[in-house]
């Protein structure tokens, strides 16, 4: 349904097995969504939103693939595996072909992309990562960087959010029942990395 509430809600995609929106395209194009398929578990799917409603598996494997998030210029996903027997980041080319590369290095979940895609963040159980993205006709990225432990409360898919600047962040914040707990701002948190 468009956004403004006009016109009718259209359907987009009907099927028996459970699934979960994870991205929609920057220009439109795609959403991807996890699917619970009885035989391979979690696995993450393209729905094509102008192509008729084509839908396409990304990644379907014996392992839990989910949270894909296309880069800002649909180039590559990022997404969350068990693979290596534990939650990490990774990211493979859209539309998949060869080549994956491990992006957290202790764990990993939650990835979100600068809107320049020229970051990458992700939780590693509560502290908040950044890596460096350079992506030409590969992808390559240095170490993970640690840019500040967080409070998180991690009972949804979605703990976080970034600005598209990259700059600043929304958390999800575990608060005891009767004490309401002030909203916390990070402004200019660059400033305290190391140089």
């Amino acid at each position: 349904m468009a956004s403004s509430g006009v016109g009718p809600a259209e359907q987009l995609l009907n099927s028996s097995v459970v699934k979960h929106p994870t991205d929609w395209s920057a220009d439109g194009e795609f959403i991807v969504y996890e699917v619970n398929d009885p035989k391979t578990g979690w696995d993450l799917w393209t729905l094509s939103v102008r192509g008729g409603g084509r839908t396409t598996a990304f990644l379907r494997t014996e392992f839990a693939e989910s949270l894909g998030r296309l880069s800002p210029d649909r180039r590559w996903m990022a997404y969350v595996s068990n693979e290596s027997g534990t939650n990490e980041v990774y990211v493979r080319p859209f539309p998949p072909s060869s080549g994956k590369w491990k992006i957290s290095t202790a764990g990993g979940t939650e990835p979100r992309w600068r809107r320049d895609g020229r970051e990458l963040f992700y939780l590693a159980d509560r502290t908040l990562m950044s890596v460096a993205v350079q992506a030409t006709s590969t992808f390559r990225t240095p170490l993970p960087k640690i840019l500040f432990e967080s409070r998180v409360s991690q009972k949804g898919e979605w703990s976080y959010d970034v600005t598209p600047d990259g700059q600043r962040f929304v958390i999800n914040v575990a608060v005891g029942d009767s004490t309401p707990a002030p909203i916390n701002v990070i402004l200019n948190w660059t400033a305290a990395l190391p140089r």
